[in-house]
């Protein structure tokens, strides 16, 4: 239910908000349960010729097993009340919308015009809550500042614009960059792991539900559908930007931390920040389960010292609730910092003293000061998958002990496994026998070993997916319970990832507005070696509307691409940019394109076709 936005219906956020911390709400749920049993994501997938978007969500045919009461944590279940969907009154001129979207969109008003800081995830969301500050004020959005690249914060422009309207848009210098990485070499794997972690499969009641997103209701896109639109920063800079927006102060700084390119906003003159999502009322995501470079998470520290040091009396972050008042923003802030950088020491404490990644996450947990802290508790990331980042981040793989240099195949251990239990079935027995006592974890471990052993026999990954619905249905991180209860109806096949269908006309735009580039990056990491052999074969691709062009060599099991068309191409493939985008994603058929003469060949047609059949 959308709140009315009069003077009579704001609330104050220093009555809603205020008020000292509590008994940790995952310390009480532990004690209270201790001796009980327990589309981005609409991705945009370069598999297979194709770049498909997955935002389906399927229902498991039958009821799954409850292993807890209710099967959500009572702490999580109560955290949907953060995002609850109204607009905040932050201070005189600046308004929060909170739960329309996963993320936040901000609202601050000018003299004669408005701009919004972060842009929901969708065009349908960014309408909805355009109609709501339009409740607000009368004043124009005539500008945007992105905080970072993220889907959820940058692709609902549209939506708060009219058609064919002119806007600054202010982020930094490398957001477009990595707004355009969503056509990369690793798409279809993050994008699996995406739909996983944000839920998207999972049904909407019952015990396997989805409950939150954690740091915001759900992702649009993959929870009930949406549009992507984009409208491209105009205004973009290195390390600090000093501004004047609709006539208010702005500083833009560059303060790298969830993602590289992450800004903060100060309005100096209302002591306003807003942290992007640097900070938020959850233990921040250090590592991400769907997949991500390393997380510098001193860079982290540092950027939120920046902010600690400008004392501001509101917070607003891009997600979860704003914060008012000096004292209790900066209690926040240090503790916030400081879980952080405890992570990091004492996780490189553990590494010089020889420990590994395992032996690092059962030893390292947060002071019980910080551990009970409210806006640390561990509705996002996780001391233990932040552990195993820092290590991996700072050291590789690998963990230092020799037996895991060249360790047995995954085969063959499954193999040893069952011969010590006595057989596959001893084995089998075993990982029943442990869900029965509540240790999931190694229950599903053992049920993996014989799933290796017997592909085709569907008990062991039955008795899996219990163990997984277990973990799950007793995780605190949403995170984490959507990827255990995704992969126990995957398991089941309740759920079959990735759906991949074609992209639609509404998502054609953005497509086209990707740099070609990006749709030859992934054709080396395609390329099936076995069937291109021993070739050695020079391609050159000529796109004629943009004047580029790019060679494409493959030799010794490898395709090699660069920049500039070859002078000496064994074939040669001229098209409009726009036609091979098309063709990428679906939606046009490349046989009729060459039928109809759309595309260019030197070398022989059959030849290209057999060329691009080696790439998947």
């Amino acid at each position: 239910m959308f709140v009315l936005q009069t003077e009579s219906t704001h609330r104050c956020i220093e009555s809603d908000l205020s008020g000292p911390p509590g008994r940790s709400v995952y310390s009480a749920f532990l004690q209270e349960t201790s001796v009980k049993s327990f589309p981005i994501v609409c991705r945009l997938l370069l598999a297979g010729g194709a770049l498909a978007l997955g935002c389906d969500r399927s229902v498991p045919p039958s009821e799954p097993e409850v292993f807890l009461e209710g099967a959500v944590p009572a702490p999580l279940d109560a955290h949907t009340e953060e995002f609850e969907r109204r607009v905040y009154r932050v201070t005189e001129g600046v308004y929060a919308a909170v739960g329309f979207g996963l993320a936040n969109s901000i609202l601050v008003e000018g003299d004669d015009c408005a701009f919004v800081v972060d842009v929901q995830g969708s065009i349908e969301s960014a309408r909805e809550v355009r109609a709501e500050f339009e409740k607000i004020t009368t004043r124009p959005i005539e500008a945007f500042i992105y905080t970072h690249n993220h889907a959820d914060h940058v692709f609902g422009g549209p939506g708060f614009v009219d058609p064919g309207q002119e806007i600054d848009v202010y982020a930094h210098d490398t957001t477009e960059f990595y707004i355009d990485r969503m056509v990369n070499r690793i798409r279809p794997i993050v994008g699996v792991r995406s739909a996983r972690m944000f839920g998207n499969h999972l049904p909407k009641e019952g015990p396997d539900r989805f409950v939150n997103a954690g740091i915001g209701p759900a992702l649009e896109i993959g929870h009930g559908g949406g549009t992507l639109g984009l409208l491209r920063p105009t205004r973009t800079f290195e390390d600090e930007l000093a501004v004047e927006i609709c006539g208010v102060a702005v500083e833009l700084v560059h303060a790298p931390g969830e993602t590289n390119d992450q800004l903060f906003v100060w309005l100096p003159e209302k002591r306003v920040l807003m942290p992007g999502d640097n900070v938020y009322r959850a233990f921040p995501n250090l590592y991400t389960i769907r997949g991500t470079l390393y997380r510098d998470v001193l860079d982290w520290v540092r950027s939120i010292d920046q902010m600690r040091a400008l004392r501001p009396e509101f917070l607003v972050p891009s997600h979860t609730q704003p914060i008012s008042g000096e004292e209790r923003i900066e209690s926040i802030l240090l503790a916030y910092r400081d879980a952080i950088q405890y992570v990091h020491d004492q996780t490189i404490r553990g590494m010089n003293r020889g420990l590994t990644p395992d032996e690092l996450v059962a030893e390292i947990e947060l002071p019980l000061q910080l551990r009970e802290h409210p806006y640390l508790q561990e509705f996002y990331g996780t001391v233990p998958w932040s552990v195993r980042s820092v290590f991996t981040g700072y050291l590789g793989w690998f963990d230092g002990d020799s037996a895991t240099l060249d360790p047995a195949s995954p085969g063959e251990r499954a193999a040893g496994y069952a011969a010590l239990a006595g057989g596959p079935d001893a084995l089998l027995a075993a990982a029943r026998e442990a869900v029965g006592e509540g240790r999931y974890a190694w229950a599903a471990e053992l049920a993996s070993h014989v799933m290796r052993l017997r592909t085709d026999d569907p008990e062991p990954r039955l008795v899996k997916a219990r163990a997984l619905r277990a973990l799950g249905q007793r995780s605190m991180s949403p995170n984490g319970r959507n990827y255990y209860l995704t992969q126990a109806l995957e398991l089941e096949g309740g759920v079959e990832l990735p759906p991949g269908v074609a992209v639609g006309e509404e998502l054609m735009s953005l497509v086209q507005s990707i740099p070609i580039r990006n749709f030859l990056a992934a054709m080396p990491v395609n390329l099936d070696p076995d069937k291109a052999g021993d070739a050695d074969l020079l391609v050159g691709f000529d796109f004629t509307d943009v004047g580029e062009g790019y060679s494409l060599h493959v030799r010794n099991g490898i395709a090699d691409l660069q920049e500039g068309f070859p002078e000496a191409a064994d074939l040669a493939i001229s098209l409009p940019s726009a036609l091979w985008r098309e063709i990428v994603v679906g939606a046009r058929n490349p046989a009729v394109a060459f039928a109809l003469g759309e595309v260019e060949v030197e070398g022989g047609t059959l030849e290209v076709v057999q060329f691009l059949g080696w790439f998947r």
